[in-house]
């Protein structure tokens, strides 16, 4: 018997490049809960009968948004439906203060979706279950790692650990690129003995060490998602994991790419640029190749290049732009090294500037 793992759906009223349905609900909420639905008739297709969540269902920590939680409970129940029950543990998303509790996690409120004989389960503390054949650790989100390696021991106290699935929600060092460790390593996970770890938090799908997997995200979800691999897991009943792509969109950097591999990248995608100056005409004539490539959103991080204009000799008025008082600051600076670049520097200011403005980044 099989079964499916997600993890860090973030179900949430997402506002970058969203839209809403006809029925009201948040385009990239929809994009979510369609890929949750794809798990799920993945797992009806090879047989299994419950999926795990890793955590991090909702969003937005200490609230519930009833445009949110509605559609969700609507997609939970469609599952509950198939026969397939769901069981999850908290991640540091779904709770309203810095650890775990009954009372102050926000799926707990999920827990009472039922039909039939199947249901939603939640894990609100370190616990041992059987499921059909397969024996299975769950340990939710703790506030610091010696509170989940103390879990992670009283589960590795049980006699048939080396048969047991055990699912964190904890980010774990060297699975995303440019975070400081912390003190939690794949290795220190694999010496516990368990068949397999899986773990949610950190956004990126890899095996850290032989049988320690981050799980990834369900979708892209910000920027901060670009070059991490979302999807789901599945596991057969020798402990085999398996990944599986999304197919929502991901989030895709094509600086530097050449015509053709843009197109290829932004298909389907939403699309980020960032480059050196270039004209209005430019912007927009490089936007609409991008969206005739398929990409779902464009944002181009450039600075404008305007046209020089004649002097009049005339003092210039009115107000100063952000641009041109970051440009005469550095111009006055009488502190700044001889050996630095100051048009350059004016450049790059002007760079991170236009990537403020062109990007919002939801809470």
């Amino acid at each position: 018997m099989s079964y499916v793992i997600v993890s860090d759906i973030h179900c949430h009223q997402w506002s970058t490049f969203s839209t809403f349905t006809a029925n009201g609900i948040n385009g990239r909420l929809q994009i979510i809960l369609d890929e949750l639905l794809r798990a799920a008739r993945h797992a009806k297709s090879i047989g299994a009968k419950f999926i795990v969540c890793a955590g991090d269902i909702l969003h937005v920590r200490g609230s519930i948004n009833p445009e949110v939680l509605n559609p969700l409970q609507e997609r939970v129940k469609e599952i509950l439906e198939m026969g397939i029950d769901i069981l999850a543990i908290p991640g540091n998303h779904d709770l309203a203060g810095k650890d775990t509790t009954v009372l102050g996690n926000a799926i707990q409120t999920l827990s009472h979706t039922k039909c039939g004989e199947t249901g939603f389960r939640v894990f609100h503390e370190a616990t041992v279950h059987e499921e059909g054949d397969h024996l299975l650790g769950f340990v939710p989100y703790r506030m610091t790692t010696a509170l989940l390696m103390a879990d992670l021991a009283e589960l590795a106290k049980h006699p048939n650990k080396d048969q047991m699935d055990v699912f964190v929600h904890a980010g774990i060092d060297g699975v995303l690129i440019g975070v400081q460790p912390h003190g939690l390593t794949g290795e220190m996970l694999a010496d516990f003995g368990f068949r397999n770890v899986f773990a949610g938090d950190y956004h990126h799908h890899k095996e850290v060490v032989p049988g320690v997997w981050s799980i990834g995200a369900t979708t892209h979800q910000r920027w901060n998602d670009v070059g991490t691999k979302a999807g789901f897991m599945s596991v057969d009943d020798d402990g085999k994991a398996t990944y599986h792509a999304t197919h929502a969109p991901r989030f895709v950097d094509v600086s530097g790419l050449d015509e053709d591999d843009m197109a290829l990248a932004a298909d389907g995608n939403y699309v980020r640029f960032s480059g050196p100056e270039m004209t209005s005409a430019e912007i927009a004539e490089l936007r609409q190749f991008l969206l005739d490539s398929g990409a779902q959103g464009v944002v181009i991080m450039a600075p404008k290049k305007t046209a020089p204009t004649a002097r009049s000799g005339k003092p210039k008025t009115g107000a100063v732009t952000v641009d041109e008082s970051v440009a005469n600051f550095i111009n006055d600076a009488t502190d700044i090294s001889a050996l630095v670049d100051r048009e350059r520097l004016k450049r790059e200011c002007s760079e991170v500037l236009n990537a403020a403005r062109a990007v919002t980044e939801d809470a």
